[in-house]
């Protein structure tokens, strides 16, 4: 059995510079007390590390014992213009580690709400990127992913975009229930992701099987998963490297193995070795 790899692999670049900058800070800041609300990242090893830097994850601000000797960490996804304004009601210190492509599109949406345009913005209700898009771009519209209804816009002069972990093809089943001459759409689909979903494509020719190593909670890894399985490739979601012992490799030539982009490569090491081993 051959296992090949699939860049890229390991955090994406983003990810990679939140973890030097929390280094940075917490030398610059020896005894502050450092928090994270509730994770910061979807992926249960890499929120894990945090406690390497003793970081403590909490589910509401009540955990905050000290607040004049504390920082909290603000989720990749974004934080809710709700929360924001909670922690600065209670003088909280806080990093925003909101993700740029996110900001962007939130530049995006409000460059097009100066020039008088209605603001649409497609994603799952239940992520919390969207949760937190919407709540601080309130004239902004939500067109649910994979929604039933039709979506019907007014006049012409209509803009949107979208989550930034979603595939390009999801956002396009959405946009042709639209009427094309009633939008303006810029795609928000961050590029290290699709250029991880368009390896994971390129590859389908050449694999049996597709491990995607990351968490249940990754919308991104998930589509991996998706990616693999529309094309007819069996394909499987794992956190660890124990998870393989439930896999039947039976009649498998070729194995493929790709991650997330919020997975630490520590963890895809350990798993293609393993994988190595089994070959």
């Amino acid at each position: 059995m051959k296992v090949i790899s699939i860049p890229i692999v390991g955090w994406c670049n983003g990810i990679q510079q939140i973890f030097i900058k929390l280094k940075q800070i917490i030398k610059e800041n020896p005894n502050t007390n450092f928090y994270c609300f509730k994770e910061l990242v979807h992926n249960k090893s890499s929120n894990d590390l945090l406690k390497k830097y003793n970081i403590k994850i909490i589910k509401n601000l009540n955990g905050i014992k000290d607040k004049n000797n504390s920082l909290l960490l603000l989720q990749a996804h974004g934080s809710t213009k709700e929360l924001i304004n909670e922690l600065e009601k209670k003088h909280i210190k806080y990093i925003d580690f909101t993700c740029k492509f996110i900001k962007a599109n939130e530049s995006k949406i409000n460059s097009k709400l100066t020039q008088g345009y209605k603001t649409y913005f497609i994603g799952s209700n239940d992520h919390q990127e969207t949760k937190a898009f919407l709540s601080n771009n309130k004239k902004t519209k939500l067109i649910e992913l994979n929604s039933k209804q039709k979506v019907k816009l007014t006049g012409n002069k209509n803009f949107i975009t979208n989550q930034t972990t979603l595939t390009q093809e999801e956002v396009n089943k959405t946009l042709n229930k639209i009427p094309k001459d009633s939008y303006q759409f810029i795609s928000g689909c961050c590029p290290e992701i699709i250029k991880r979903q368009s390896n994971v494509i390129k590859s389908l020719n050449k694999i049996d099987m597709l491990i995607v190593v990351g968490d249940k909670n990754s919308n991104n890894s998930n589509e991996l998963v998706n990616i693999a399985k529309k094309n007819n490739k069996k394909s499987y979601l794992i956190q660890s490297a124990k998870q393989l012992e439930k896999i039947n490799f039976k009649n498998v030539k070729t194995i493929g193995v790709c991650t997330g982009a919020s997975t630490p490569k520590f963890l895809y090491e350990e798993i293609y070795s393993k994988l190595i081993c089994i070959a």
